[in-house]
């Protein structure tokens, strides 16, 4: 896939999507991810989009703007010089102690922040974020299949063991095992767009309620996708509107919505409300 491929797509979808439906694999079914994980086996691993985390790490954008309707109910920002981390609004950490100049610089730098990695699969993504990024963690591992999680277990023992890393079988939909605002952050690589690909909006506004859920006031969602603001938002964002009322600028469940293009796909960023 590329972005030009998805745009093409996306554009068929919206001028065709009333007399035929586009073909797509099960995405939303539990059953396919089982059926499609269990040939892996611990050493295996699959890359939604093919990023790797040396692209995440400091990355460069293109500006993106969109028009739709009712989008003036949030702010799109751009920054300049982001970082995974600060993408995530986590604290990074430092190898060199003398950047630290006080006692309480230091302390805020040890502090964990706990990120949910969403529909994590086999990526190698949250293990890197941990070894090669410095994350302080945990980072929560969270995917619907089973075989998966237990392939995960394997390869990430060493992890686990040190307590920087834990592995959850979940539904995104539910986030059954996750307490309301005990999450700092959210990251999804992949499963936003599979979902948005076998068009299960229902589904969609489920897994976006239980993020905003389980995110503490001011956290923050991330994820990655091929599909550019215009297609994606109404079916995501502003989806509750044509199943509820109508979200006022004051009432919308997140604040503003980033926008940034990296080479090959486009990073979302959604912060929660801090009332």
């Amino acid at each position: 896939m590329s972005l030009r491929g998805r745009y093409i797509i996306d554009k068929a979808k919206g001028v065709l999507s009333k007399y035929l439906k586009f073909p797509c694999p099960m995405y939303a079914s539990p059953h396919y991810w089982d059926t499609a994980y269990s040939s892996f086996g611990p050493n295996d691993s699959f890359e939604w989009g093919d990023l790797s985390f040396s692209e995440l790490k400091e990355y460069q954008y293109q500006t993106i703007q969109w028009d739709i309707q009712q989008s003036a109910s949030y702010t799109s920002k751009l920054l300049m010089g982001s970082t995974l981390m600060t993408t995530l609004n986590v604290n990074e950490t430092h190898q060199n102690s003398t950047d630290i100049s006080t006692k309480h610089q230091q302390k805020k730098m040890k502090k964990k922040h706990p990120i949910l990695m969403l529909g994590c699969g086999n990526s190698r993504l949250g293990e890197e974020m941990i070894e090669e990024g410095m994350f302080q963690g945990p980072i929560i591992q969270v995917d619907v299949s089973r075989p998966v999680i237990e392939s995960m277990q394997q390869r990430c023992s060493h992890l686990i063991s040190k307590g920087v890393m834990s592995l959850v079988q979940d539904d995104a939909t539910e986030l059954s095992a996750f307490r309301n605002n005990m999450i700092d952050a959210c990251l999804d690589k992949g499963l936003i767009d599979a979902i948005f690909c076998a068009e299960d909006y229902n589904q969609l506004y489920s897994i976006q309620r239980n993020i905003y859920r389980v995110l503490r006031p001011g956290g923050t969602f991330v994820f990655f996708s091929y599909s550019r603001p215009e297609f994606l938002i109404p079916k995501l964002i502003l989806y509750e509107q044509s199943i509820s009322v109508k979200i006022s600028r004051s009432t919308a469940p997140w604040t503003n919505i980033e926008v940034q293009q990296l080479p090959n796909i486009l990073l979302y960023k959604l912060r929660k409300n801090s009332d």
